[in-house]
């Protein structure tokens, strides 16, 4: 436990060291960054929360008006944040500070500060179990924040990726980002049912709508593998995708994109033949990637450059930067 936990300050100390390379060029304004907690369109579907590693707040970009419109307080280093599928409460991991925020999705007011194992990192929400799991790079078990009382649990399986629910599909899939592993658990005792291999460190995954093939960012093995869901099982590698780190497909199952965080580059992927057709340059550190809900465009963030990179799916291209505050982590979407 000890070796991973090294393994695993030492890979995140990398990621915030380069960031800090970059710190003196932030402007006086990304510095000391000021959004209101209170906005117009607060809690409306459709909006994009950005986690700040760095910081202590989530900020709120609405990608129809094209710029960033508030903020939600959180604790040290929020790392990724979701709404409920209700709409009335949202959830921040904080990495640092160890701890859960949950908040009045109305008003953005801190409902509790919920204590769980160190690091936290990923959210899922399982809403007919009042329940929210939480994933943690430190190699700790599953906790699960019983969302009627903000209670917490801990499971024994030790998940240390991003946890996505295929509800169609009866399992969630958690791909192990320190070790060669998807696993998958059951959508009711969140046990481990089941392993596929896949070597390299698979960071992150995208699937196609309808749940029949997965798309899994492998950073050691510089590819994204294609999944097909019934049978558990790596069907075609996508190789010379260079630090793949983020992914998401895209709405009408055309497109792949793939973020290299190492390379500075996001690689494009046409699922019709599964081959890479481009790769955009101009990146900074780019981390996540996410489209906006009318599916017209990608957004990135680009952690080095503290903005928001926004990419037309019709051209293919880069459109536009949006300064934000520092070290913007991971993206979340209120897709409701």
């Amino acid at each position: 436990m000890k070796h991973l936990n090294f393994i695993l300050l030492a890979f995140f100390s990398i990621l915030l060291c380069s960031c800090a390379v970059e710190k003196e060029k932030y402007t006086d304004e990304q510095k000391n960054y000021v959004l209101p907690e209170q906005y117009e369109k607060i809690s409306q579907p459709g909006l994009i929360y950005v986690s700040h590693i760095s910081n202590n707040f989530v900020s709120v970009f609405d990608p129809a008006e094209m710029k960033l419109i508030g903020k939600i307080p959180s604790g040290s280093g929020a790392d990724v944040s979701i709404i409920s599928s209700d709409g009335t409460k949202g959830y921040i991991a904080n990495f640092h500070s160890n701890d859960v925020t949950v908040y009045d999705n109305k008003t953005n007011k801190t409902i509790a500060t919920v204590k769980c194992a160190e690091h936290p990192f990923a959210l899922l929400e399982i809403p007919g179990l009042n329940k929210v799991l939480v994933t943690h790079q430190s190699g700790t078990p599953i906790d699960i924040i019983n969302t009627n009382d903000n209670t917490v649990t801990s499971l024994g399986e030790i998940c240390t990726g991003p946890m996505y629910d295929l509800k169609n599909k009866g399992k969630i899939y958690v791909p192990q980002i320190f070790t060669p592993y998807i696993f998958i658990l059951d959508p009711v005792t969140f046990h481990i049912t089941k392993r596929i291999e896949t070597p390299g460190r698979p960071m992150a995954m995208a699937f196609t709508t309808d749940n029949k093939f997965g798309y899994l960012a492998n950073f050691d093995s510089a590819e994204v593998a294609k999944i097909d869901i019934d049978k558990d099982s790596v069907i075609l590698k996508i190789k010379n995708i260079h630090s793949p780190r983020g992914i998401t497909v895209t709405p009408d199952n055309k497109y792949v994109l793939v973020t290299n965080v190492v390379d500075n580059s996001l690689t494009i992927i046409d699922i019709s033949t599964d081959t890479v057709i481009k790769t955009l340059y101009g990146l900074r550190m780019p981390t996540w990637v996410l489209t906006t809900k009318d599916g017209k465009y990608a957004v990135v963030s680009n952690q080095g450059a503290a903005s928001l990179a926004i990419i037309d799916l019709a051209t293919l291209e880069i459109t536009k930067s949006i300064s934000t505050a520092e070290n913007p982590i991971s993206l979340y979407l209120d897709n409701r």
